[in-house]
C-alpha cells in the first residue's frame, strides 16, 4: 500500500549566525528525513541576495513510512550551509522530531491545509541564533496516528504559526509496563517493612 507523502515548502530564514564574517553569505539549505533505511534528502538552490536572512520557497517531497512515523522514529533534519569557493560553511540546523508534525499530534485536522511553522536554529557551538520558517501538509493519507505524546514541560511545547519552537522537542519517556510497576510497589512494600524492623 502506498504510504503517505509529506509535502514542505522551506520558506526562508533569518538573523543567521554570519558565518563569513565579512562577506555577505550565499546560504542554502540541505533538507533530510531520517529514521528510516533509505535516507530521503533534497537541497534547496543558494540564495546571493538574502545573506542572513535568505528565502528560497523551495518544494520539497518526501514519501513516508507509515509505520514508522507511527513508532515516532522518523526525524526531520534541515541544515544550513553558506556556499564558498572553498567548501561550504556549516551555519546550523533545525531538528524536529517527526510526531510534531503529524495532523493527529498538533491538532492541524486533517493535515490537507499548508501549515507555517518557525523553529530556532542551533549553531555548530551548540547556541541558538536564527529561525527556519517551513510549511508542510500531508497528501495522499487519511490521519496518520502518532505517538500518544504526554504533557511536557512548555519549554518543549511544538511551535505554533506564531511563536518559535526551541531546536529539538524529546518526548516524556513512556508509562512502565505492567512488570515494572509491580516491581515498583514491590519496593516500596519491602521499605515499608524495613522501616517496621528497627
Amino acid at each position: 500500500m502506498k504510504g503517505p507523502t509529506l509535502e514542505l515548502n522551506i520558506n526562508s530564514a533569518s538573523d543567521l549566525e554570519n558565518v563569513n564574517y565579512i562577506t555577505k553569505m550565499n546560504v542554502y539549505a540541505v533538507i533530510t528525513l531520517l529514521g528510516d533505511k533509505k535516507i530521503q534528502k533534497a537541497k534547496t538552490g543558494v540564495d546571493h541576495y538574502g545573506g542572513s536572512s535568505p528565502n528560497w520557497n523551495h518544494a520539497v517531497k518526501f514519501s513516508v513510512n507509515e509505520r514508522l512515523a507511527r513508532e515516532g522514529r522518523l526525524t526531520l533534519v534541515v541544515g544550513l550551509f553558506s556556499s564558498r569557493l572553498l567548501g561550504s560553511k556549516d551555519i546550523g540546523e533545525v531538528e524536529v522530531p517527526f510526531g510534531y508534525l503529524l495532523p493527529s499530534t498538533n491538532g492541524n485536522g486533517n493535515g490537507h491545509e499548508m501549515k507555517f511553522v518557525t523553529y530556532q536554529v542551533r549553531t555548530p557551538s551548540e547556541k541558538m541564533k536564527g529561525s527556519l520558517t517551513f510549511s508542510y501538509r500531508f497528501s495522499d493519507t487519511t490521519v496518520i496516528s502518532g505517538p500518544a505524546y504526554q504533557q511536557v514541560p512548555a519549554s518543549w511545547a511544538s511551535p505554533s504559526q506564531h511563536g518559535y519552537g526551541p531546536h529539538c522537542y524529546m518526548p516524556q519517556p513512556p508509562p512502565p509496563q505492567n512488570e515494572e510497576i509491580r516491581l515498583q510497589k514491590a519496593g516500596l512494600v519491602v521499605s515499608a517493612l524495613s522501616l517496621f524492623r528497627h
